[in-house]
């Protein structure tokens, strides 16, 4: 068995193909600093839209805790972050968590958290296009006065040609053109939680009902209590989907085993500070005894008048401009990290080589970039023709028309997110998997019960908590009708169908990976095997 010095001394395991001497279209190596890899991991979890768009209805559910919420969810993803730092510190390469799972749970697995991430993703960058859409077509229509002809839609196709452009061209042009934007998101955000709280919010500082289930009982919260602490952190694990953005640029990154780690312990850390100071914020704001009947019931303002009332209205206009500018960039940092688990498997001829290809003078996978970039706009075509009848759950397709209306991008946001975000807890559970059976068949001399089997074990059982949420509702008959009893609010159509998505998503990789070991074992021998194997 390797011990620890030895992996780090080879940077490779036994078996292991090293990317500089594979016969492989390469990356460009060591184009990206420390910062670079920071400003993917927080754009993917791009923190303004998670605030505005997710603490309301945390608020709902859990009434003034929902800072409480975001702590706890925030503590299952630093538990997370332990397992991603002590493989990512071993295993350097674009498949990220697919090549970190083939050297513990098997090629199966590792297939299937490939399989789960690249559909994940693929489905995220159209969902932020829809939420790009619908709010840059609200302001510019409110504050401009310009309507351009189609819509949401048509925003949602220049905000794809956006994402296609950067990230065709050298990675590092993402970072140069997004971050300024990025700063401006956590500034704004930053600005109203220290006036809100310098000025003590509508009545005071209170602890005792932001961070115990005290302040969950509040009237109106549905269904409250600790039960609605629970179901709130569905939410605010969706909060950090997209913080694993970084651990695909461990070939492009300089010192990626630095840099990877660092970025994506310290951005959970970060966000966990942000995150539980921005819901305190809006709830002492509003005065915590007002979550529910004010801050809650007026969700898709309820910031905005915050920004207004304690800062100005300049404030919010930057926010307006946030909003837009942090769906763009997350969308972006969701492309480069499905296109990068794309090329890894391509590269490997588990899908086709072509994916594998990199382009001669930028060294971007483009043919990779190309092929997301057309999947996103077939979706945004096809949501272009969902129709619903408003304030009911009937839907059509087609053109509108007898009472149906075309949904708004935020729909297909909410859709699309939530089966990304089923996939990505699977796999994150995954990697809990991984890390301490790694340590234990490759790094014995450093496992340790507390990294290896309590940390994965408290992490995985936070994230079964909005798996649950997620998929106990929509379970028919008996159980399901027990759930609801509890409090799980049933979940309507087509919400409810969502995890049916991701287990047909499972079950065809599990066909196709079957395939693929019969037909062509060799390719099958190599799965996540290509890694970066020097150490900067």
């Amino acid at each position: 068995m390797a011990t620890q010095d030895e992996l780090v001394r080879k940077g490779l395991l036994e078996g292991d193909i090293d990317v500089d001497q594979a016969n492989v279209d390469k990356l460009h190596k060591n184009v990206i600093g420390l910062p670079g890899v920071l400003y993917f991991c927080i754009a993917g979890s791009a923190p303004i839209s998670a605030m505005l768009f997710n603490v309301p209805p945390i608020a709902q559910q859990a009434g003034a805790a929902s800072p409480l919420v975001f702590l706890l969810s925030g503590i299952g993803l630093l538990l997370l972050g332990v397992s991603i730092v002590y493989l990512s510190r071993r295993l350097t390469s674009a498949g990220g968590f697919y090549t970190w799972v083939s050297h513990s749970l098997g090629k199966g697995t590792a297939f299937q958290a490939g399989w789960l991430m690249m559909g994940g993703y693929a489905l995220f960058e159209a969902a932020l296009m829809g939420a790009f859409g619908s709010y840059t077509n609200s302001s510019f229509a409110t504050y401009l006065h310009l309507n351009l002809p189609g819509g949401w839609v048509s925003w949602a196709l220049i905000g794809t040609l956006l994402i296609f452009l950067l990230s065709y061209f050298d990675v590092k042009w993402s970072v140069f053109a997004m971050a300024p934007f990025l700063i401006l998101e956590i500034s704004v955000l930053v600005i109203l939680d220290l006036v809100v709280c310098l000025r003590g919010g509508a009545s005071g500082h209170d602890l005792l009902h932001t961070f115990s289930a005290a302040g969950a009982d509040l009237k109106g919260a549905a269904p409250g209590g600790v039960l609605g602490i629970g179901i709130g952190m569905a939410l605010g694990v969706w909060s950090w989907v997209g913080f694993e953005a970084g651990a695909v640029y461990g070939e492009e990154a300089r010192n990626p085993r630095l840099a990877v780690p660092v970025a994506i312990f310290s951005v959970v850390a970060f966000l966990i500070i942000l995150y539980v100071w921005t819901s305190y914020s809006a709830t002492i704001g509003y005065g915590w005894q007002h979550a529910v009947d004010q801050f809650a019931a007026n969700p898709s303002t309820a910031y905005y008048t915050l920004a207004t009332e304690y800062v100005g209205g300049w404030l919010q206009a930057l926010m307006i401009i946030a909003i837009s500018t942090s769906a763009l960039a997350c969308g972006l940092a969701f492309h480069n990290g499905m296109v990068r688990y794309l090329y890894a498997m391509g590269r490997e001829g588990i899908l086709p080589p072509l994916f594998g290809k990199t382009h001669p003078r930028y060294r971007s996978p483009h043919m990779a970039i190309v092929a997301q970039s057309l999947f996103t706009c077939l979706l945004i075509a096809f949501f272009a023709l969902v129709t619903q009848k408003p304030g009911t759950n009937s839907y059509g397709f087609g053109l509108p028309g007898n009472g149906y209306q075309q949904v708004d991008g935020l729909a297909p946001y909410a859709w699309l997110a939530t089966a990304g975000t089923i996939a990505f807890i699977i796999v994150y559970i995954m990697v809990n998997l991984a890390a301490p059976l790694f340590a234990w068949r490759f790094d014995r001399s450093s496992f340790g019960i507390m990294r290896h089997v309590v940390t994965p074990l408290l992490s995985s059982m936070v994230l079964l908590v909005p798996l649950a949420s997620f998929i106990m509702p929509a379970i028919p008959g008996p159980i399901g009708s027990f759930f609801t009893t509890l409090g799980f609010a049933p979940t309507p159509f087509p919400t409810n169908i969502l995890p049916l998505f991701v287990l047909a998503w499972i079950i065809c990789g599990l066909l196709y990976a079957n395939y693929l070991a019969r037909s062509d074992p060799e390719r099958y021998e190599k799965m996540g095997r290509i890694v970066r194997g020097d150490v900067a």
